[in-house]
């Protein structure tokens, strides 16, 4: 019985793990194809267009400003020159299987030598993913307009 106790806990904290990081790799899956696309279909427009069919695609999408940290917006740039077009972001999501630690600063952050009971094993499976969608039109495309 202790056998089979202890591989469905397995199987089940794998699953778990598995959930909690598909959903971050997911929206990162989106936003590059949100990327791809406008450079594809927008490769001359300016910086402001950009951001403003970016808003638009990251609806169709379904993808919601809460679904991406700030750190993906303040670290968004969108180089427009002629008929080429570069974006790139890069941004970090921290996933907490067992919840968050509990004993946190005004900021959000704690050293781990403080930390005590549960919130010691919080910080052992936490996962941090870091993420760095990007997409630049093809220069053969380029070479192809210009023909």
């Amino acid at each position: 019985m202790l056998k089979f106790l202890f591989w469905v806990a397995l199987l089940g904290a794998t699953v778990w793990n598995g959930f909690l990081g598909f959903n971050a790799w997911y929206n990162n899956w989106k936003v590059e194809d949100v990327f791809v696309v406008l450079v594809d279909t927008r490769p001359s427009a300016s910086e402001a267009e950009v951001r403003s069919q970016m808003q638009k695609l990251f609806g169709l999408k379904y993808i919601l400003n809460n679904d991406l940290p700030d750190e993906f917006f303040d670290n968004l740039s969108i180089k427009a020159s002629g008929s080429m077009l570069e974006i790139s972001s890069y941004y970090a999501v921290t996933i907490w299987p067992a919840g968050r630690v509990v004993n946190r600063d005004e900021d959000g952050s704690y050293h781990p030598d403080d930390l005590t009971g549960m919130d010691l094993l919080r910080d052992k499976l936490r996962i941090d993913l870091e993420f760095e969608p990007y997409a630049i039109t093809d220069p053969s495309r380029i070479q192809a307009e210009n023909l």
